[in-house]
């Protein structure tokens, strides 16, 4: 159970940043490129990208761990909730998005559906 625990962690980890870094990659005038070529090229050459699908394929080869030893039904909606937290964080921090009361709420909300599915 505790490798479990340790793998989920380390797939939320990844998970988060690499969606952060998809979203730092596909910033600014770099993704405006107008051809498929163009958007291939950018894809291969934006160093946030390359490393955000890196950490995606790490988080799977995580998650896929944490599944071995933990029930999907407990892992999931742990996994997404917590990535959550993190690419809001980053949104937050990073990229100075703005999170109005209603979706404080909502995330609060999750936070708490997910305590109760993980008892």
């Amino acid at each position: 159970m505790i490798k479990g625990v340790i793998f989920l962690a380390v797939a939320i980890v990844f998970n988060g940043i690499a969606n952060i870094l998809m979203k730092q990659g596909m910033s600014g005038d770099g993704n405006q490129t107008g051809s498929l070529a163009g958007t291939l090229r950018h894809y291969l050459t934006s160093w946030p990208i390359i490393i955000g699908l890196g950490l995606f394929a790490l988080n799977v080869i995580a998650y896929t761990q944490a599944l071995s030893k933990l029930p999907l039904s407990v892992a999931y909606p742990i996994m997404v909730s917590l990535t959550g937290l993190i690419v809001i964080t980053g949104s937050l921090i990073i990229f100075k998005e703005s999170i109005n009361l209603l979706q404080w709420i909502g995330f609060a909300l999750i936070i708490v559906g997910v305590i109760l599915v993980a008892k």
